[in-house]
C-alpha cells in the first residue's frame, strides 16, 4: 500500500487565504454533481423539457426553461433543484461586473480513472479566474498552477475563454471542457478525462423547437460544433481536432444525440479544404474511399439516447455507441464501442438521492452494431496519427482507454443543507486484447483493477470544501504482482 503526498508551498497559501467573491459564467461546465442532479431530476421530473447531455450547457437555456414553470404544488426535492437552479442561475449570468475566483487543492496519489465528477488532476493546483459577463460578450480569463504535473505543464488556462452571442447562437474561443453522453462514469467518445484543448466553438444557445411544421416535431434541440488544435507532444505535430454534435427531444423523456469527431491536419498531412470536405463525406477510409497518402483523417462517429420511463416510474435507460472508422469491409461506419447504464432517483427521509449502475466496453467490434467479432488495438489508436485520440497523455474519450471493459455502480446523495455525498464501485479490465500497445495511457499489457471512491461537497463561510477518499487495487495478469494504493484529496474554492 503507497500512500504519498507532496504539496506546494502556495497551495497551502490559498488554502489559508480570505474568501473570494464568486464569478459568473454563462456556460455550465462539466464536474458539478450538483447542478447535475438539479438539471437531470428537473428534466426527468417534466418540470423543463431541454436537451441536457451535451457540456458545457448554456445557463440562459436552463433559466429560460424555469421562467415557463408554474407554481403547482411541487416535492420538496423539486422545489429545492429549482431554487438551487434559479439562484444560481440569477448571478452567473449577472451583468456588467467583474468577478474574482480562487481555489486550491492537494492530493495523494492523484486518480488515473476520471468521471464526470471533476477530481483533482495533480497533487498540488492552485488558480484564480477573473470574468465578466455583459448582454452580449463573456470573458473569463482563468490561470492555474500544477506542482510536478504528470503531463509537464505547470501553467494551465483551462477554462479560460471569451464568447459572443450572435441570435440565438454563441461563438467561444479558449480551452473549454466537454462531456458528450448521458453515462455519468465515462463518456466513449468525448469527456473530461483529457485537459480541454484551445479551440473555436459554436454552439445553439436556446433549445427552443423549429417553428416549421416539418421539423417541429423534433422537440427540443441543440447543436454544438468546434475545432481545437492538440498542442501537446505528439508524434503528429499541431493535428487539429473537429467535433459535431446535434441533440433533440422529440418526445417527452426522450433525448437522442448523434455525433462524430474527427484528427486531421497536422504536420505532414494534407490540411485544405478539400480535405477537412472529404473528412466530411466520410471519404477517409484506406482502401475503401481513398489512399493512405491522401487520407484525410481520424474519424469517430456514433449515437447516445436516454430515455427516462413514463408513468411517474423513476428510471431512465441510457446508452451509447460509438463507432472507430476504417472497416475492413461493407459501410465506413463501424468498430463499435458501446456502453449502456440506468438511473433511478427518489428521496429517503430528507436526503434526494440518484443511484446508477454503468457497463461500458472499449472493444472495437465488426458488425453494423457491434456485435462480431473483436478487432484488437484499434480503439483510439491510428495508423496514422500514432499518438491516438489522446492529448496530453489521457484519451479523450473513455478513462480506461481501448480494449477494456467497466463495471460500475454509484451514488449521489442531496442533504437539505445544499451540501452532497457520491459513492462508487468500479471493477475494470483494462487493455485486456491484442499486442501490447505503448499508447495505451493505463497501461501497456492486460490489468484488472478494483476501485471505490468517496466524495463529500460542504459550503461553509469560508468557501467551499470538497474531499475525497479512495482506494483501488491492481492486478498485472502478466507478471501477477498486485498493489493496491490510498487516494485522498482536498478542494478549496471560494464558491
Amino acid at each position: 500500500m503507497v500512500i504519498r503526498l507532496r504539496v506546494a508551498p502556495f497551495v497551502l497559501l490559498l488554502l489559508t487565504c480570505v474568501v473570494l467573491p464568486v464569478h459568473a459564467d454563462p456556460l455550465a461546465r462539466p464536474g458539478d454533481l450538483l447542478l447535475r442532479h438539479d438539471i437531470r431530476l428537473l428534466v426527468d421530473e417534466g418540470v423543463i423539457d431541454m436537451p441536457m447531455n451535451t457540456w458545457p450547457i448554456p445557463w440562459a437555456a436552463v433559466l429560460e426553461q424555469l421562467s415557463h414553470t408554474t407554481a403547482l404544488q411541487r416535492s420538496v426535492e423539486i422545489s429545492r433543484a429549482i431554487a438551487r437552479i434559479r439562484e444560481r442561475a440569477q448571478w452567473e449570468l449577472d451583468t456588467d461586473e467583474w468577478y474574482l475566483t480562487g481555489w486550491a487543492s492537494a492530493a495523494a496519489e492523484p486518480r488515473a480513472i476520471r468521471t464526470f465528477e471533476d477530481t483533482p488532476r495533480e497533487e498540488a493546483e492552485a488558480g484564480v479566474a477573473f470574468s465578466w459577463t455583459g448582454n452580449r460578450f463573456t470573458v473569463n480569463l482563468s490561470a492555474a498552477f500544477a506542482n510536478d504535473p504528470v503531463d509537464g505543464e505547470e501553467f494551465r488556462p483551462d477554462d479560460t475563454y471569451a464568447g459572443m452571442v450572435l441570435g440565438n447562437w454563441i461563438v467561444t474561443a479558449g480551452w473549454q471542457q466537454r462531456w458528450w453522453g448521458p453515462s455519468n462514469d465515462g463518456s466513449l467518445i468525448l469527456s473530461s478525462n483529457a485537459r480541454p484543448r484551445p479551440g473555436v466553438t459554436l454552439q445553439r444557445n436556446l433549445s427552443t423547437p423549429f417553428e416549421t411544421k416539418w421539423l417541429s416535431w423534433l422537440g427540443p434541440w441543440t447543436l454544438t460544433t468546434f475545432m481545437e488544435r492538440l498542442d501537446d507532444e505528439r508524434e503528429t505535430k499541431d493535428t487539429l481536432l473537429w467535433g459535431f454534435r446535434f441533440g433533440v427531444r422529440p418526445l417527452p423523456g426522450l433525448e437522442i444525440n448523434v455525433n462524430r469527431t474527427a484528427m486531421w491536419c497536422g504536420e505532414g498531412r494534407p490540411c485544405d479544404l478539400s480535405t477537412f470536405f472529404d473528412l466530411l463525406k466520410g471519404d477517409d477510409n484506406k482502401g475503401q474511399n481513398t489512399t493512405p497518402e491522401d487520407e484525410p483523417g481520424n474519424q469517430l462517429a456514433g449515437y447516445d439516447i436516454r430515455w427516462s420511463l413514463p408513468r411517474d416510474i423513476p428510471v431512465a435507460l441510457y446508452m451509447q455507441w460509438t463507432a472507430e472508422d476504417g472497416r475492413p469491409q461493407g459501410v465506413p461506419l463501424g468498430s463499435f464501442l458501446r456502453l449502456i447504464g440506468a438511473e433511478h432517483w427518489g428521496s429517503i427521509g430528507g436526503f434526494a438521492h440518484r443511484t446508477h449502475v454503468e457497463v461500458a466496453e472499449t472493444i472495437s467490434r465488426e458488425g453494423g452494431f457491434g456485435f462480431g467479432d473483436k478487432i484488437p488495438n484499434v480503439a483510439y489508436n491510428h495508423p496514422l496519427y500514432r499518438t491516438g485520440y489522446r492529448y496530453n497523455k489521457r484519451v479523450m474519450g473513455h478513462s480506461i482507454d481501448g480494449d477494456g471493459r467497466s463495471y460500475s455502480i454509484g451514488t449521489t446523495i442531496v442533504d437539505s443543507g445544499d451540501n452532497t455525498w457520491n459513492a462508487s464501485l468500479r471493477y475494470m479490465e483494462i487493455n485486456i486484447i491484442g499486442l501490447p500497445d505503448r499508447a495505451h495511457s493505463l497501461s501497456p499489457t492486460p490489468q484488472e483493477s478494483w476501485d471505490a471512491l468517496l466524495t463529500h461537497t460542504r459550503g461553509t463561510r469560508f468557501g467551499r470544501f470538497y474531499i475525497g477518499i479512495g482506494y483501488s487495487q491492481l492486478d498485472d495478469e502478466l507478471s501477477g504482482e498486485s498493489q493496491s494504493e490510498v487516494t485522498g484529496f482536498l478542494r478549496w474554492s471560494s464558491r
